[in-house]
């Protein structure tokens, strides 16, 4: 080997390595898509948008809040608590456990179980599946994340369905 060959190979062993993400790094993001809960005592939710905000810590785990505004069975509201894991790079699937409350209008079923409509949002915790997550820089974009989720009609249990069509967000 060569001097100038070791020296070069010195510099990139003693070079400094690639900066870590940050600890914390705030992002707000907007999404589009839908929300529905079913059971045999209620149906509730439609389609809409919202607005959330993601902390991303050490560049792989989420913690995220949003609401979402929804309309088609009525005007209801949705919101997801939810926290995951994401895939380090630009792109960047995730997978998250969400806890999601439906309130507002809704369609109530009353039947020999639930002789009454059931008060209250409708609850539900599920996982979100972001296969088409990018981050652009300080932006992200997501494509199509699929939701699924089991909330309590007691007695019975209701589905809640999640469809994300866009989300994009931005580094605060």
């Amino acid at each position: 080997m060569s001097i100038s060959t070791l020296l070069v190979l010195s510099a990139l062993a003693s070079a400094p390595a690639v900066a870590d993400a940050p600890r914390h790094q705030l992002s707000l993001y907007v999404r589009s898509g839908g929300t529905v809960y079913l059971s045999p005592a209620r149906t509730q939710g439609g389609l809409g948008g919202g607005l959330g905000l993601r902390d991303t810590v050490d560049g792989r785990w989420l913690l995220q809040a949003d609401a979402n505004a929804l309309t088609g069975l009525g005007s209801a509201f949705a919101v997801r608590l939810g926290a995951g894991v994401q895939r380090q790079g630009w792109w960047s699937p995730a997978v998250l456990v969400n806890l999601t409350g439906v309130f507002g209008d809704k369609l109530d079923f009353l039947t020999p179980e639930h002789p009454v409509a059931i008060a209250g949002p409708a609850l539900g915790l599920g996982v979100t599946v972001a296969p088409a997550r990018f981050m652009l820089g300080s932006a992200q974009v997501s494509l199509l994340e699929f939701g699924v989720g089991v909330g309590t009609d007691s007695p019975g249990l209701g589905l809640l369905y999640g469809l994300t069509l866009l989300e994009v967000g931005v580094a605060l």
